[in-house]
């Protein structure tokens, strides 16, 4: 018989809160941003290299030791959601927050009906995390 897994700092943290606010559940929701705000110092070392003001020596081995972790994260996650949930979950908010990273630091813009897809992910992930079905 297998022994029992110890849980460790990241299970016992999950275990001692409330992750359910009404009938949504924002565990997932929590995993997802974790590693969506990997996605984003990625994503800002690979644009900084592009834009000159980071060394691509620095900058390409700091955005592939960030971007190793999302497996060890993903895994984790996998213990309180399925793989297809968690993985739209993540792009999803990968997407809204890469693209307000994109707004707010890279002044890049976004204009017309394209506001209606950042709209859209933003509602995709409310419906994600409805549990009540």
């Amino acid at each position: 018989m297998a022994k029992a897994k110890k849980p460790d700092v990241i299970d016992s943290f999950i275990n001692s809160m409330n992750w359910n606010w009404g009938n949504f559940s924002m565990l997932p929701i929590f995993f997802g941003t974790l590693m969506a705000l990997l996605d984003i110092v990625m994503m800002s070392s690979v644009k900084m290299i592009h834009g000159g003001t980071l060394s691509g020596s620095i900058g390409i081995p700091l955005a592939v030791g960030i971007y190793a972790m999302e497996p060890l994260l993903f895994l984790k996650a996998m213990n309180y959601e399925g793989m297809a949930v968690m993985n739209l979950i993540w792009n999803l908010m990968s997407n809204v927050l890469v693209t307000l990273q994109a707004l707010l630091i890279f002044d890049e813009t976004i204009k017309g009906v394209r506001w209606v897809a950042v709209g859209m992910a933003v509602l995709s992930l409310a419906i994600f995390a409805y549990t009540a079905d």
